[in-house]
């Protein structure tokens, strides 16, 4: 059994263009999601899915150069981005992450992992925003359960939102797949943002960085440093999250 982990990610982002290439310590902030994930004990591959588009040539020649798995593939159908990634990597269980999460936690990752195994389910998602901050997402789903949703999506005419988002379909179809949410504890519990949308949200992920330097440091420092600075924590406060 192969644990196939894709992170999403393009030069395009509507309200921060070009963020996954913005440095943080002199690396580009897709590196740290890439390098966080592989620090997983579970995970078995990683690669990057951004879509065949020329503006993503800069990242995509910067990864391939520093030893990155990259697949390109349609921009718009993210879900026929992840079957195709899926079909090069042959991946029997499937992992997405975003790239704008720099500061994913492989702690989590695994704990998601083992709960998912621990199961018969076909779709598990972190229970984000009730019960984990927003940069700690994680989503985990079976092959089957990926390509079902793709057959039934691919008969819906043009664009779609199940084709934009890649685990819509079997969040909103509970009576078709078998879900679940994996909560947090208490700690994880705190409205603050640490995915990157917006210049706001970069400015808190580099003053964290800055804080800890180029070390390793899990989800529960991360968010112990900003109980502790408040005035931190607060420099993305009013950032609205983006609905589907």
């Amino acid at each position: 059994m192969k644990i196939l982990c894709i992170i999403q990610a393009r030069m395009g982002s509507e309200r921060l263009r070009g963020k996954v290439m913005r440095e943080i310590l002199g690396k580009p902030m897709i590196t740290y999601t890439l390098d966080r994930t592989l620090k997983s004990r579970y995970i078995d591959q990683v690669v990057l899915a951004t879509s065949d588009k020329d503006t993503e040539t800069p990242m995509v020649e910067y990864l391939t150069d520093h030893g990155y798995n990259v697949f390109r593939g349609d921009e718009n159908n993210v879900l026929s981005r992840y079957v195709e990634a899926e079909k090069a990597y042959d991946g029997d269980i499937i992992m997405r992450i975003t790239g704008d999460c720099p500061l994913i936690d492989p702690v989590v990752i695994d704990e998601v992992i083992t709960y998912f195994l621990a199961h018969n389910f076909d779709y598990v998602r972190v229970d984000v925003p009730d019960s984990f901050i927003r940069g700690f997402d994680v989503e985990i789903f079976t092959k089957s359960a990926l390509k079902r949703v793709y057959e039934i999506t691919g008969e819906i005419p043009g664009d779609s939102p199940y084709k934009e988002h890649v685990t819509l379909y079997m969040y909103r179809h509970p009576e078709e797949f078998c879900v679940s949410t994996f909560r947090g504890s208490e700690l994880y519990n705190r409205n603050y943002r640490l995915c990157v949308d917006t210049t706001e949200d970069f400015q808190l992920v580099t003053r964290i960085y800055e804080h800890f330097g180029d070390r390793f440091v899990n989800g529960k420092d991360v968010i112990r440093f900003l109980d502790e600075h408040p005035e931190i924590a607060g420099i993305n406060q009013n950032i609205e999250q983006k609905h589907v």
